[in-house]
């Protein structure tokens, strides 16, 4: 995968990034903490479909998905994601949680 950028952010005190990549046919996003990535979220999009979405509507895919990454960080998504499971585990609702 091929860097093309690194959006740094804060929340609560601490650094974070999202890194914008590409293999050529699609573009990842997918935001860090400590050089890790900071929840199991990763966002893509087809390379053609980022650049037909801006030249039909405008939409700028790639700063779309950003944006999603940084404010799944900030409304701790994952977190809640992951104690939803817990709970439902805990109450035998599933398997191998």
């Amino acid at each position: 995968m091929q860097a093309l950028e690194a959006v740094p952010f804060d929340f609560e005190g601490k650094e974070y990034e999202v890194r914008v990549t590409t293999d050529g046919m699609k573009i990842v996003v997918q935001a860090y903490h400590k050089g890790e990535p900071a929840n199991g979220y990763t966002y893509q999009v087809a390379f053609t479909t980022a650049i037909d979405l801006k030249r039909q509507i405008g939409l700028e895919a790639i700063q779309h998905l950003i944006h999603i990454a940084q404010d799944d960080v900030k409304e701790r998504r994952w977190e809640k994601y992951l104690e939803a499971v817990r709970l439902l585990a805990d109450k035998g609702n599933i398997e191998n949680a």
